[in-house]
């Protein structure tokens, strides 16, 4: 799995530390494919959950001493499995908030007690542990770049000896190997199939929905305002820091019938974020919903009251749908953060060239014509059906 993720997961920006996974539905995927294959690895493969680890697993956890029953052996703020290996050691121990582990069979059991915590605790031991088969099998297994001759190596060692241990490694080598290529492949078809948002797609949909938002009865939004009004030369809003994770600017949007919804717009999509810290101008950047492909559909999800008065409108829409070039079609894996956002710099301003260019045309156009009543606003799927 060490090639997935370093080749395909989406981490953070490194900086002083070592980057963290940040939660995006490719990630998530990655993630759940993980915990499926470790809860299930028990089970499957008996004699391999028993190997024991050339070095314990270590991560900070969330669990606590309470969610450990059968099996266990609690003292205070301290766990240890009863299960232990050749040197009298446990394979599972929790001090204070530190948890070690050294066999699949006690990961899995860890993953199936977190319920549904397992997905922090995944994320936690992959970020503490960026290359987990060197850990499990021995730094010679290590994920390297170009030819990798660790099978190679396994080989040899088996014809010379009938070791039962090398053997064993030969075995969870390839199951590791295997679940590394599944996570590759799902990720790639993942990737491509992904269409992402950049400021200009971002911008017009703002832009759209201010026309009709206000106090009126029949406006589908009270408000809908940026958070900042400063705009970087690539279009985004975001500071620096969140560009990188492909962040491009926050919303506060107040519906006619709920709260005011505090919203990340980036590359992945929309979703609502933390809010306004209390007593700061800084903002929890945290994801607290589902990934949404456009604010419209975000809002459809949280107003029943936006959805009634987008059905009622039968306003003239002047613009152009959103066309396919204000999105990117994501073909290839790129693990590099920053490239992706060079990548959505060069790919905005040479946008923006070209809508400078249609505008002029286009007003020359709409002087001529005389307006009217459109279908073009259905066509932007920002109403639904009002027969």
């Amino acid at each position: 799995m060490g090639a997935a993720l370093a080749r395909a997961a989406q981490w953070t920006a490194a900086g002083s530390g070592t980057g963290t996974l940040e939660i995006t539905p490719l990630n998530e995927s990655i993630l759940n494919q993980i915990i499926k294959f470790t809860e299930n690895f028990s089970t499957r493969h008996p004699q391999e959950a028993a190997f024991v680890f050339r070095e314990p697993l270590e991560w900070k956890t969330q669990l606590s001493c309470s969610v450990f029953g059968e099996g266990y052996e609690i003292k205070g703020a301290t766990v240890q499995s009863e299960a232990k290996g050749k040197d009298d050691q446990p394979l599972l121990l929790l001090t204070e908030s530190t948890l070690r582990v050294r066999s699949f069979d006690q990961l899995s059991h860890l993953l199936q007690i977190a319920v549904e915590k397992s997905l922090k605790e995944a994320q936690a031991c992959l970020e503490a542990n960026r290359d987990p088969i060197v850990k499990i099998l021995g730094p010679e297994y290590g994920t390297v770049e170009g030819e990798d001759m660790s099978m190679l190596r396994l080989l040899d060692e088996v014809k010379k000896d009938d070791d039962p241990e090398t053997e064993m490694k030969m075995k969870i080598f390839i199951l590791l190997r295997q679940l590394d290529l599944q996570l590759l492949s799902s990720s790639l078809k993942h990737i491509s199939q992904d269409v992402r948002l950049n400021p200009a797609a971002v911008n017009n949909e703002v832009n759209l929905l201010k026309n009709f938002s206000g106090k009126g009865e029949d406006t589908v939004l009270e408000s809908l305002e940026y958070t900042s009004d400063y705009v970087f030369s690539n279009g985004c809003r975001a500071p620096p820091w969140r560009q990188v994770h492909g962040e491009i600017c926050y919303l506060v949007i107040k519906p006619h019938d709920i709260d005011p919804l505090y919203i990340t717009c980036s590359t992945a999509g929309v979703f609502l974020n933390g809010g306004q810290l209390e007593g700061e101008e800084n903002i929890d950047y945290e994801r607290k919903s589902d990934v949404y492909k456009d604010i419209v559909t975000f809002l459809r999800e949280r107003s029943p009251r936006f959805v009634e008065n987008m059905a009622k409108q039968e306003y003239i829409f002047l613009k152009k749908p959103t066309n396919e070039k204000d999105y990117q079609r994501m073909k290839v894996v790129d693990a590099e953060v920053s490239d992706q956002s060079q990548n959505l710099h060069d790919f905005t301003e040479k946008n923006v060239h070209k809508k400078v260019k249609s505008s002029a045309a286009r007003r020359r156009f709409n002087d001529k014509k005389k307006l009217e009543p459109s279908t073009k606003w259905k066509n932007t799927g920002l109403s639904a059906s009002h027969r």
